[in-house]
């Protein structure tokens, strides 16, 4: 305080003393001996309520249709892929390239064959040699047969010859007993002969049975080599193109079961439609097939057609669809897709799948009431697509649904 000034009359002591008190920090601030005062954090910025903002959707009239789409490939209907039956083997020979038509029964590929060649050529020989000799055997027989018989009936003449000698003289007389000798030697040779006859027909019925069973182990070993041999050999089963030939380098080796060749008909190339989906296509079915970005109309056909044998139970279900107009630019084995149409509504209430909720069995869809608030509206549905919910009841044509 300076000179005579006072503090003002009428303020309270007490009060007097907290101005002094409340004036102290500002005079003391600039002698620096009060600490500094500690800053307080900046108040929170109170922002005005957004309201939540819904995206939604019409409620729709329209025609709804169903679809699914069918993968299909085009490719032979009469189609072969070959392999080789033995594993670890030197592929020695192929007889044919990509593109190459065949017939069928034609060589395509062999492996190392060895010595089978010449076993097989001997088999043959030996074969054939058994066979002509069971051809001719009973020939033989025959003529031994007739040989017999001419000898025993050569030996009856005698004997009867004999005895009429003998006749010619009295009993007792010793020529006429010379006679029936000779005559009673003759037919102990006869019956001899005739037993031996006997027995060789048991003998020739032996050595005919002996040669059949020599011409069937002989034959049975011939087929065994021939196997052996066909086992390293690929044949066409079917007149074709070579649509595929195993890339190979020298001294390569087979793996068994591991496609080698394909050959296909391709006057038979058709679309085709494996496993339950080919049921969507029963013969006689018109669809169009997109493939490459181009529609081509085609028919379901029976395998008939195709010169394919019937499907049998167990097979995997097979739809062979066949182009209207043929379009020799297509190449074997591309994909293209059909679409099916599976159900279709006309003139019915519809709304984007994305509304439609559903719990605990019940389906119901979002609004916003007079008042912007979301309200809850059960509803029935029916058809449903990829995209949209056929309503059945529960909205009106026009009312707005929330989305999102």
């Amino acid at each position: 305080m300076q000179g005579n000034e006072r503090i003002p009359r009428g303020i309270p002591g007490r009060l007097q003393r907290t101005l002094i008190f409340m004036a102290l920090p500002f005079v003391c601030a600039s002698c620096g001996i009060m600490p500094e005062e500690e800053e307080l954090p900046a108040a929170p910025v109170i922002r005005s309520y957004e309201a939540a903002e819904y995206e939604q959707a019409l409620v729709m009239r329209g025609d709804m249709i169903l679809t699914k789409k069918v993968k299909c490939t085009y490719a032979s209907a009469k189609q072969e892929k070959y392999s080789f039956s033995l594993g670890g083997m030197y592929i020695d020979k192929v007889y044919v390239s990509e593109g190459q038509q065949v017939k069928k029964g034609t060589l395509l590929a062999e492996l190392e064959q060895g010595d089978l060649p010449r076993q097989i050529s001997d088999g043959e020989y030996a074969l054939r040699a058994l066979q002509v000799g069971r051809a001719y055997l009973p020939e033989y027989q025959r003529l031994d047969r007739e040989r017999q018989d001419a000898i025993i009936a050569d030996m009856e003449g005698q004997i009867k010859e004999l005895m009429a000698w003998s006749r010619n003289y009295e009993p007792g007389e010793p020529e006429g007993a010379a006679y029936v000798d000779r005559a009673n030697a003759v037919l102990i040779q006869q019956i001899e002969l005739e037993k031996q006859k006997d027995a060789d027909a048991q003998t020739n019925e032996k050595q005919l049975q002996e040669a059949d069973d020599a011409v069937y182990i002989a034959g049975i070993r011939l087929q065994e080599l021939k196997e052996e041999l066909r086992e390293r050999q690929i044949y066409a089963d079917i007149n074709g193109t070579v649509t595929y030939l195993q890339k190979m380098k020298e001294g390569e080796r087979s793996v068994k079961g591991k496609v080698f060749v394909t050959v296909a008909d391709l006057d038979t190339v058709v679309f085709t439609v494996k496993g339950e989906d080919a049921g969507y296509f029963p013969v006689g079915t018109q669809a169009t097939v997109l493939c490459e970005k181009k529609e081509y109309p085609a028919q379901s056909v029976d395998p008939s057609v195709l010169g394919l044998a019937e499907q049998q139970e167990g097979d995997e279900p097979m739809a062979y669809l066949q182009l209207l107009q043929p379009d020799p630019t297509l190449e074997n084995g591309v994909s293209g897709t059909i679409e099916v149409i599976l159900d279709q509504r006309e003139d019915v209430l519809y709304v984007p799948r994305d509304a439609i909720k559903a719990a605990e069995g019940a389906k119901f869809v979002y609004m916003l009431d007079e008042n912007g608030l979301r309200v809850l509206r059960e509803i029935a549905t029916g058809l449903e697509d990829g995209e949209y919910v056929e309503i059945l009841s529960g909205l009106e044509e026009g009312d707005s649904v929330i989305i999102n």
